[in-house]
């Protein structure tokens, strides 16, 4: 037995230190250990340190609104069935084209608007649990936060947090769905059977549904219940906005250090941009801009696109679109 317990100890400790040097991801770990690939991509100027967990999560933009939102690898996006057990939709519509049913229509959607410009919560869209009902705010917008718990009739059984907000003049809604038989099952006391109208199914005990949310807005509840419940706040936290700027692109030209690692720097030089680790060159291609927001850099035969989020004279945010990565860099002065 003492045996074992050294054996668990050890394999513990190898786990934690295996966690520790992935999240380092340091320069000269990948140099001895990465694949080419890797190590390409750690001295090129698309890579940064990974601070967080959502470092390493997937990025989606949408086009028409300019709205960016990251999610974890495992999250099933707009119906794609990846195998995870959540799914996260993300549907933007021109305001003047609604027709939508359950108040997603123009009408609802012209005076939500107004409330909420307000920072008031306006008129009910879906079938919101009233106590979860707040305005909240995504970037320079606020938006109705809100859960569905049940639909239509008696036997339906859904887990969704929901976002619905306006920019603009589109109409966004963000869900997030969480695992319902695992939430059902981890959690048999808010709910019930009604053999009459729904056989052995498992429905809500309608007076528990307060209950079951207050609890998790508390951090209490099922591990299943809780993870969903926590997950839609961590990607709620990842929307910016692409917002269309007259940048003064000008201002591009000249070198910059990464604020993640000062050993990073690019440099635009004319039609050039230059990447280099610890002042050795590694990397060389042409760029141009296009939609006065995308910058596409040509390097052997490859094309790499970023979205610029802020360009200044001391300051560049740039945002790294296979991966997703936020690459922050200020100007290095007298050079």
């Amino acid at each position: 037995m003492e045996q074992n317990k050294k054996n668990i100890l050890i394999a513990g400790v190898l786990i934690v230190g295996a966690g520790a040097l992935f999240l380092l991801y340091n320069n000269s770990f990948l140099k001895n250990g990465a694949s080419e690939e890797e190590k390409e991509f750690n001295e090129s100027g698309r890579a940064k340190a990974i601070l967080d967990e959502t470092d390493l999560w997937k990025f989606y933009e949408d086009k028409d609104t300019g709205l960016l939102i990251k999610y974890p690898g495992d999250v099933n996006f707009q119906g794609s069935q990846e195998g995870g057990p959540y799914t996260l939709s993300v549907e933007s519509q021109k305001v003047d084209s609604l027709e939508g049913t359950m108040g997603f229509n123009r009408e609802t959607a012209e005076e939500n608007l107004e409330y909420l410009n307000r920072g008031e919560y306006g008129k009910n869209v879906d079938w919101p649990l009233s106590e979860s009902k707040k305005v909240v705010k995504i970037g320079s917008v606020n938006a109705q936060e809100f859960m569905v718990l049940s639909r239509f009739e008696i036997c339906d059984v859904v887990f969704q947090r929901k976002l619905y907000f306006f920019y603009n003049n589109y109409q966004i809604v963000v869900t997030l769905a969480g695992p319902k038989q695992d939430i059902i099952s981890n959690s048999p006391e808010y709910f019930e059977t009604n053999k009459e109208n729904c056989g052995d199914e498992k429905i809500w005990n309608f007076d528990k549904q307060k209950d079951f949310f207050e609890s998790l807005e508390n951090g209490a509840g099922s591990e299943a219940a809780i993870t969903w419940f926590n997950l839609f706040d961590r990607i709620k936290g990842t929307i910016e906005f692409s917002e269309e700027q007259a940048f003064n692109l000008n201002l591009l030209q000249g070198k910059w250090v990464s604020l993640d690692d000062a050993d990073s720097k690019i440099e635009f030089s004319g039609a050039k941009k230059l990447d280099y680790y610890q002042d050795e060159k590694m990397s060389e291609g042409s760029f141009l801009i296009q939609d006065n927001k995308y910058l596409v850099v040509s390097d052997g035969g490859n094309e790499f696109e970023y979205i610029i989020t802020e360009l200044s004279d001391e300051n560049l945010t740039l945002i790294y679109t296979p991966r997703g990565n936020t690459l922050r860099y200020k100007k290095v002065g007298g050079e």
